[in-house]
């Protein structure tokens, strides 16, 4: 055999193993996400995304990723559920793997070859990153400390969003220091939670509190991942604490980061953008027309009245403006 022939099998083979590892742990979790009774919301197999929709699933594109995940939500968070969570779909990975080294060189009834060495020593070092990436994130979550409490109400609180409890019902346990703290992904998300907490509750004083801690993780530069937590940005400066120069600051990268995919808080937000800062009556009114129609189709179910709420606020404005 060609060295070129040898070449697309190792690859062939190390493809094959990434995928097996990946929907073995994707297995697992849906597995024992079952019989713990968690909540299903997504699996995404690189570009194809199966999500919760309602009572029902939807199946569509999504940005390309370069893994298989699946997320299953569970409203009755506890250390031991998630490690269990966890270890089942390390487990699977782990079983997947050995299956195919047995086969390979105890029993020998694989055949050893470019594509089954390539497709055996990738599920072996996928497997080993999987196991590692546990033992790493079940650490970080056991903390007792401000990182830890963040970790756990923030897998906490978004399952019971995306359940349907609304952020101003739910209660979340404040983690002291949050700017001292070095892993700003783990506390945006975190503060993003608090901030929709206090925003359905209309307890100004408490966003002013989560937006002042918000403003030590600004990035110099913003991506399309941080548009949920850019456009509260707006909003705030905008609506809540009028500010000219921080609502321009933060309008800026806002509006290039517009595209259309956006979701309904950030629909909400360019509604109110167009409204009250470019005085756009009748671009604000189609935007917020088209951001009460995405409502009920909105992720975060528990966040779907308040969203209407505040749109629905914003479009008697415009409709009571002269």
């Amino acid at each position: 055999m060609s060295m070129v022939a040898k070449v697309f099998m190792a690859a062939g083979g190390a493809a094959a193993g990434y995928v097996i590892v990946g929907l073995a742990a994707a297995l697992g979790k849906l597995i024992v996400g079952a019989v713990l009774r968690f909540r299903f919301d997504e699996f995404v197999f690189f570009m194809i995304r199966v999500g919760r929709r309602g009572k029902g699933l939807s199946v569509g594109l999504c940005d390309p990723q370069p893994y298989i995940s699946c997320s299953m939500l569970d409203t009755k968070y506890t250390k031991m559920r998630n490690l269990i969570y966890g270890a089942f779909s390390m487990a699977a990975a782990l079983f997947f793997t050995e299956t195919v080294w047995f086969q390979l060189y105890g029993t020998k009834i694989m055949p050893v070859n470019a594509l089954t060495q390539a497709m055996a020593v990738v599920m072996a070092a996928y497997t080993l990153v999987l196991f590692i990436r546990l033992c790493i994130n079940q650490k970080k979550k056991a903390g007792s400390g401000a990182a830890g409490i963040m970790r756990r109400e923030y897998e906490r609180c978004i399952a019971a969003l995306k359940a349907g409890e609304a952020p101003g019902g739910m209660q979340i346990q404040w983690a002291p220091g949050t700017g001292n703290l070095s892993d700003g992904t783990v506390v945006k998300k975190y503060l993003l939670l608090c901030y929709y907490h206090f925003l359905d509750r209309g307890e100004y004083e408490g966003v002013k509190k989560i937006m002042d801690e918000f403003e030590q993780y600004v990035p110099d530069k913003w991506s399309h991942s941080d548009l949920n937590i850019l456009c509260e940005f707006v909003f705030y400066h905008v609506i809540i604490a009028p500010n000219e120069g921080k609502a321009k600051y933060y309008g800026k990268p806002f509006l290039e980061k517009l595209d259309g995919r956006e979701d309904v808080n950030a629909k909400r937000v360019f509604a109110y953008w167009l409204f009250f800062v470019e005085g756009d009556k009748g671009a604000a009114l189609q935007i917020a027309v088209e951001a009460l129609k995405m409502v009920k189709s909105y992720r975060l179910e528990g966040c779907r009245a308040m969203e209407e709420r505040l749109i629905g606020a914003l479009i008697k404005k415009i409709e009571q403006t002269p």
